[in-house]
């Protein structure tokens, strides 16, 4: 009984590190974070700059309804630029896309809600190169033609699978999945450590999606406690925060 039992135990040990040795390695040179925020909050960005500045992070901020942004808004939305962010793309009009596509097609939804608003923004000379699905609604099809006119997409993972946000290498043409951090979240501050563990111990790239910072009330945000969480730990475990255009290339 006693040697049966021994062998079970010395089985159940062999097994675990095996499944352990079989998690890939990244082929990135170290772990990497890169956080991202969605759509045209450009006055709480712009009014976070410092913060973001103080806590070493360089974002990645997807800008959808460019066309109704104010001067001052496009002023300011420079400013996050010059701050060593990237200034990204998120759509015209913010519309599901999946949707558009069932009832309008794929060419007039391309023309409509990809390439009108990206063209005013590459003729105030952002030079655009990314890509974020709003709401993460996304096929197979609209990866493969907006991959035509973006290096990488992006859409979400969620909680059956947030694993699916940890790049393993860098590239063009890839579908990035983002996990949420917004408090409306359901990834719990010790998940999100843990993927942050993952990514420092395979050299990953861990992709994440917030909208306003430290907005009080709203759903869509990241509050001062996460952000300064992810800080912290990234710098704790030596992650490196970078841009989406720094990952797909």
């Amino acid at each position: 009984m006693l040697k049966t039992t021994a062998y079970m135990l010395a089985f159940t040990l062999a097994m675990l590190l095996s499944c352990r040795k079989r998690v890939p390695e990244g082929s990135l040179e170290k772990g990497q974070v890169a956080l991202t925020f969605d759509d045209a909050y450009i006055d709480n960005w712009y009014s976070h700059l410092s913060l973001l500045d103080s806590l070493h992070i360089k974002a990645t901020f997807y800008i959808s309804t460019y066309h109704t942004l104010s001067r001052t808004q496009k002023e300011r939305l420079r400013e996050i630029e010059k701050h060593g962010h990237e200034i990204a793309y998120h759509s015209t009009n913010h519309l599901d896309l999946v949707k558009e596509v069932t009832k309008n097609g794929l060419a007039k939804t391309e023309e409509k809600e990809i390439m009108r608003d990206l063209r005013l923004m590459r003729s105030d000379g952002y030079k655009i190169s990314n890509f974020a699905y709003p709401y993460g609604s996304h096929t197979s099809q609209l990866n493969t033609c907006l991959l035509r006119t973006f290096k990488s997409v992006r859409a979400l993972s969620n909680k059956q699978n947030y694993y699916k946000s940890l790049v393993k290498e860098s590239g063009e043409g890839k579908v990035f999945y983002g996990a949420n951090v917004d408090n409306n979240s359901r990834l719990t501050d010790d998940k999100l450590i843990s993927l942050m563990n993952d990514a420092g111990q395979h050299n990953d790239c861990l992709v994440l999606v917030a909208h306003e910072i430290n907005r009080s009330g709203v759903k869509l945000q990241i509050s001062l406690k996460r952000l300064q969480l992810i800080a912290q730990n990234a710098a704790e475990k030596s992650l490196r925060f970078i841009t989406i255009s720094q990952i797909a290339n």
